[in-house]
């Protein structure tokens, strides 16, 4: 892939009137800068980054399609409403797009789910043990959903046949780095709703992301939670709440500026087939009308999260880019003749002899997806 010719010799405060040279793509993500034969720029070896060498592809079902990266894998689960899909990178599974459409069911307290495990007990009523299994949200929001998320996964390929071979993410240590309002269609019936900027683990790796989910709450329902004391039976709150449009777009850490845009021009091309939602719709079983719009509802979650990042405090990704460089060895180096922002070990700058390639000058520099890495 060539680099194309976006700036003038200034744009990373390098000179100004030395002759132009060539990026040559040599194949499998190579580039080697060619100078011109008038120059005395020494040749240069560029790695591009995995996200730069992404090409796009239609994956496409009975019940969706979506445009992927060539060669990422597209797992899927769960019927109707319950429908998740997870697109991962092979290479690096912290690369990835998850959507869920609805979580059911997050109970609203230990003590009802206490209950749901007596009573399932004595009534002998068949389907009431999954109350007793489902995982407890104890205060609704977006945040905590994710929190617990580790927990309704396990719960929910035990409840949903349709989620066999179907590998949830598990969003371990979550942690909130910045939050939005939501301002999604069913911000009106949600419960502390956000779009949140967050960290985690899994596979022993930290990734990062963002992150959306509308709880709603469904009410309380006393049910007895013990045998009767007296003349009284104990009781306690079984209602629970639901999480819709449930999405994620992520990355391992530090490298989430390389690929939220291709992650995000994915999941909006998401796309549920007419069929599909109809046989939702002709189900009956859905209570919100509103989290049957799928299309509409995952565009207005991804016009919420690229708003998000858009107005994020952008000194937390100068200050995490330093701290990543200063970790593993790098320096950050930018070409002259196209504003391209590459890695090169530390130290590359003192045995360069040539103009184009500068050590960046501003901080702002460091907001800039990295095209590569200099040999």
């Amino acid at each position: 892939m060539a680099l194309l010719l976006l700036f003038g010799l200034t744009a990373c405060g390098g000179p100004g009137n030395e002759p132009e040279s060539e990026s040559v793509p040599k194949g499998d993500g190579q580039i080697t800068s060619e100078p011109a034969p008038s120059s005395r720029e020494p040749a240069v070896s560029i790695t591009e980054t995995a996200a730069r060498t992404v090409d796009l592809e239609l994956y496409e079902t009975p019940d969706f399609s979506i445009q992927i990266p060539k060669g990422w894998t597209v797992p899927s689960g769960g019927t109707g409403m319950y429908h998740s899909i997870r697109i991962q990178d092979p290479a690096e599974p912290l690369n990835q797009m998850f959507v869920l459409l609805k979580a059911d069911i997050l109970l609203h307290s230990q003590e009802g789910k206490d209950a749901w495990a007596y009573y399932s007990g004595i009534s002998g009523v068949p389907g009431m043990q999954i109350f007793a299994l489902a995982p407890v949200l104890s205060t609704p929001s977006t945040e905590n959903f994710f929190k617990i998320f580790p927990q309704y996964a396990d719960f929910a390929v035990q409840a949903e046949p349709g989620y066999t071979g179907y590998t949830f993410p598990r969003f371990e240590g979550f942690a909130v780095t910045e939050r939005f309002p939501s301002t999604g269609g069913l911000s009106a019936y949600a419960l502390n709703d956000e779009i949140l900027r967050a960290t985690f683990t899994e596979g022993g790796k930290e990734g990062e992301g963002m992150f959306a989910a509308s709880v709603v709450d469904f009410g309380s329902a006393e049910i007895a939670a013990g045998p009767p004391v007296g003349y009284q039976v104990p009781s306690a709150d079984g209602g629970y709440y639901m999480a819709y449009n449930v999405m994620a777009v992520t990355a391992v850490k530090d490298s989430f500026l390389e690929w939220i845009d291709i992650l995000t021009e994915c999941a909006r091309s998401l796309e549920y087939s007419e069929s599909y939602v109809n046989a939702v719709k002709q189900a009956g079983t859905e209570t919100v009308a509103r989290a049957m719009e799928f299309s509409r509802n995952a565009n207005e979650v991804l016009d919420g999260i690229m708003s998000s990042w858009e107005n994020r405090n952008t000194s937390q990704d100068i200050i995490s880019q330093k701290q990543s460089d200063a970790t593993l060895g790098y320096e950050r180096i930018c070409d002259t003749e196209t504003g391209e922002i590459y890695k090169a070990e530390n130290g590359w700058s003192d045995g360069y002899h040539g103009d184009r390639y500068q050590l960046v000058s501003e901080d702002s520099m460091y907001l800039e997806p990295i095209s590569g890495y200099i040999e």
